[in-house]
């Protein structure tokens, strides 16, 4: 039964996020246009940093919530999404990334690799603690696996749009709004025997379309604007 619960963990981890990132990257590379806008070996680099990254988030807050009570609760879900923000604000403000276009693309594949793994470890953690673990069951993990998709995919991206601008303050904000209104979002659902269903649910879903909403953000004006302004700048120096 452990060894269903941890494939099926690593497919809800893994595979979206691996689809996401061959999705999100396909029209900026090769053969979509002749040069690419970023390297495709610092890409994996940064969703294997990612994935590290991702575990030691996951202990973080598995130790959080272990030691936290109903009265600290939010202030632990406030400091681990700034905690959470600021390491990759850190990761990616290095001077070598600053100002670069192909930062924005590392912030992606960094934070599909950190959700990845968080996604692996608290569907992993969640199922195993579940007696008579049902297909539903695995299909609700699932689902909250995306939402950790598009939330870690999203703001990281957002930073390392702020990065390649030289605007980090700004985009590092919005990211960490983001993140915030999704964690405070969650509070209800999770805490079903005090907000019991369906009334929980009513954060599920408006959780969902805060993610949602930031990744097709990203998705529709952050990089292609991004990508835009670059090539302007190319041009105007010739």
């Amino acid at each position: 039964m452990v060894d269903m619960i941890t494939v099926a963990s690593a497919i809800a981890g893994f595979a979206p996020a691996l689809a996401l990132m061959f999705f999100t990257l396909n029209k900026y590379t090769f053969p979509t246009v002749k040069k690419p806008f970023f390297d495709d070996r610092k890409v994996f680099a940064f969703f294997a940093l990612g994935i590290v990254l991702g575990m030691i988030m996951f202990a973080f807050e598995s130790w959080g919530q272990m030691m936290s009570t109903v009265e600290t609760i939010l202030a632990l879900i406030v400091g681990f999404a700034v905690m959470e923000e600021l390491f990759k604000l850190i990761i990616l403000n290095f001077p070598r990334f600053q100002r670069k276009v192909d930062t924005a693309f590392y912030g992606l594949s960094l934070g599909l690799g950190i959700s990845a793994t968080f996604t692996f470890a608290t569907i992993f953690a969640s199922a195993v603690g579940v007696e008579n673990l049902q297909a539903v069951d695995m299909i609700a993990y699932s689902l909250l696996g995306i939402q950790l998709v598009l939330l870690h995919g999203a703001t990281t991206t957002l930073i390392g749009v702020g990065v390649a601008r030289g605007e980090v303050k700004g985009h590092f904000i919005e990211a960490l709004l983001i993140h915030l209104g999704y964690n405070l979002l969650m509070v209800p659902f999770f805490m079903f025997d005090i907000v019991e269903p369906p009334l929980n649910l009513i954060g599920l879903a408006a959780a969902s379309v805060v993610v949602i909403y930031a990744y097709a953000k990203i998705y529709r004006e952050s990089l292609p604007n991004l990508v835009e302004d670059s090539i302007r700048g190319l041009k105007k120096r010739r």
